[in-house]
């Protein structure tokens, strides 16, 4: 059973202990997910990953907007990779704005480039598929 361990306005984090999953869930009201608004929110999750050191993560953006600026691009680092490198779980699950494809691209080579060897990273616009691809794991 799932378990919320965090919660703020702009975003909630569940444990699922059965399924050793972290799900990190940002609201509608969440805007640029690059703001610094978020440093928070950002360090509370490190913070639970650190702790629980989950094999599996599904952190759904699909609420956010992403926007590179020229305050973050084009040599930004997306502090959410940072974390996942850290402490590499064994797969990734991450949900994205339909309208992301070109920053998740990006994103994406980026991610490959600094996952550990055997961590699985795939991006989804549904969530239930990204949490049946971690659950079939």
């Amino acid at each position: 059973m799932s378990q919320p361990i965090y919660e703020s306005d702009q975003l909630v984090m569940h444990h699922d202990k059965k399924l050793q999953t972290i799900q990190i869930t940002w609201k509608k009201e969440c805007g640029n997910i690059l703001d610094e608004i978020h440093a928070a929110d950002i360090e509370q999750i490190r913070t639970h990953i650190k702790e629980v050191a989950p094999p599996k993560i599904l952190a759904n953006m699909g609420n956010c907007q992403y926007l590179i600026t020229s305050e973050t691009g084009p040599g930004y680092e997306n502090p959410l990779y940072k974390i996942f490198s850290d402490l590499p779980p064994s797969r990734i699950a991450l949900v994205i704005p339909n309208n992301l494809f070109v920053n998740a691209s990006f994103d994406a080579t980026r991610a490959a480039e600094k996952a550990s060897p055997g961590t699985d990273l795939k991006y989804f616009y549904d969530p239930e598929k990204a949490w049946e691809w971690l659950s079939n794991y």
